[in-house]
């Protein structure tokens, strides 16, 4: 649904027409209904905020809600998904927010990579296709932290499985977060 303010905004209402065509309850399969829009914040960083409207769904059959968030932004965190990830892998030289706030991210960064390298490793395995013996025994080995997370990426990306686009952490919530309870 965007990997950015601006493609999202260029596209709102396709992106809203596309989610309620194809998108499915996880709870029971129902098809969605639009039920609402919500004003949800956008900060890229402590003075800046982009107030963006968010679709809220819900389901016909069980008549849950979900609001459905664009690619850019992660549940239950103020601060859009690439500014997060530029502070942590130490891409982004100035920090947009104080260094509390930075320090946990980094704890939050470190607690939730070894469970998406988990998810992601298992996911490929089972699921997506068959594998070379070397991508095995690299898969099946000790791929850990940031490195192995991006190594998975790419090997995702060669078999057409993860978006070119999205960054690390948008690829990982977006594939694997609403599985787990966890979002990174």
């Amino acid at each position: 649904m965007g990997y950015s303010v601006e493609e999202y905004l260029a596209s709102l209402l396709d992106w809203w027409d596309a989610v309620l065509l194809t998108a499915r309850c996880p709870h029971c399969h129902g098809l969605y209904r639009r039920h609402q829009t919500r004003d949800r914040a956008a900060w890229d960083d402590c003075d800046h905020a982009q107030r963006l409207l968010v679709l809220r769904v819900r389901c016909s059959v069980c008549d849950r809600t979900q609001t459905v968030l664009p690619d850019f932004l992660t549940p239950y965190r103020r601060y859009r998904t690439p500014v997060r990830e530029a502070v942590v892998t130490g891409e982004e030289a100035a920090k947009p927010c104080d260094e509390r706030t930075v320090r946990r991210w980094q704890c939050a960064f470190a607690t939730a990579v070894p469970l998406a390298v988990h998810a992601v490793t298992s996911w490929l395995l089972t699921e997506v296709f068959t594998l070379s013996r070397q991508d095995q025994r690299l898969l099946t080995g000790k791929q850990r932290g940031l490195a192995g997370l991006r190594w998975l990426r790419e090997l995702a990306q060669q078999r057409g499985r993860a978006p070119a686009a999205s960054g690390l952490f948008g690829w990982i919530n977006r594939e694997f977060g609403q599985h787990q309870a966890w979002y990174v």
